[in-house]
This record gives C-alpha cells, sequence and structure tokens, in this order.
C-alpha cells in the first residue's frame, strides 16, 4: 500500500512539474484551429523583410530569434483572450511592458530560464473584437534586451528632433 501511495504522488509530482514548463508552442497548438490567420514563421525567413535601419537596432535580436508564432482572432477573441491570461498566470510570465491607447492595450510578456530570455509573447488587443498573439522564441539575457530597447529609444528621439 505505501508503495502504491509513493508511486501515485511521485506521478502527480512529475506531471505537475511538466505541466508548469509550457512555453507559447503549446498555446499556438492547441489554438489556431480557432484563430482567423495562424502563422510559424522560421527566423531566417522573417528577418527578410525587416529594413535595414531596423536591422541596426535590433541585430542582436534577430540573430538570437529562431522563431516567430503569429495568431490573429477576430469573432472568439474575448474566450482567447481568458484563455491567454491563464496561460500567463500558470506559467508564470514576467511583464516587460503594458500601453494602452484607447480602447487598444498592448502587453509584451517573457519567459526567462537559467537568466536567459527565451520567449517574447506579444498581446494586442482591444475591447471589441480583434486580438493578435506573437510568440519569439529567442536566448537573450537581460542585458542583450536592456541595450536593444536603450538603441531603439536614443534613435527615435534623435529622429524626433
Amino acid at each position: 500500500m505505501r508503495r502504491i501511495v509513493i508511486t501515485f504522488f511521485s506521478l502527480f509530482v512529475l506531471t505537475t512539474a511538466f505541466a508548469q514548463e509550457q512555453n507559447f508552442k503549446e498555446f499556438y497548438q492547441s489554438n489556431k484551429d480557432r484563430a482567423e490567420v495562424s502563422l510559424n514563421i522560421p527566423s531566417f525567413f522573417a528577418n527578410m523583410f525587416i529594413s535595414d535601419e531596423d536591422t541596426d537596432e535590433f541585430g542582436v535580436f534577430l540573430k538570437k530569434s529562431k522563431n516567430y508564432k503569429i495568431m490573429v482572432f477576430n469573432n472568439n477573441m474575448s474566450s482567447v483572450q481568458k484563455d491567454f491570461q491563464k496561460f500567463a498566470r500558470k506559467n508564470k510570465l514576467k511583464t516587460l511592458v503594458r500601453v494602452k491607447d484607447g480602447k487598444e492595450r498592448v502587453t509584451v510578456y517573457f519567459r526567462e530560464s537559467k537568466d536567459r530570455i527565451k520567449e517574447i509573447i506579444v498581446n494586442v488587443h482591444d475591447n471589441t473584437d480583434e486580438l493578435v498573439l506573437l510568440g519569439i522564441k529567442t536566448n537573450l539575457t537581460m542585458d542583450e534586451l536592456s541595450a536593444m530597447v536603450e538603441a531603439s529609444t536614443k534613435n527615435k528621439s534623435i529622429a524626433s528632433n
């Protein structure tokens, strides 16, 4: 009897440990049929469409990005948004930035593992009928991300003067 209890307890611990290590790929796989558009794009292909000006600012990011997953939802946006919020809480995604502009909201999340940013997920939605999710698999350090944001901010302030 004791062995059975220990076995079930061990299985429970193992399954909960694996369940907590989900990444955006699992969310993408389970929700892509609900999306109006779902694209899984390798980074080498997507990076061909980025201008040379942006390559200077985001060079490290582009080199360390492996895959882009894009999902666009229209008619079932609110239920998917609720599912995504559960996914974000369950997987302890950290919020990098939140921006509100009228009814539109943009939230950038990231998943960190061993001092490396393994995933960046961008959630763009308005309160009416559209949700866009962009998942980017990457391998950045926080310093590299900070440098990229700083370079982007400097270039935008120089351009506006």
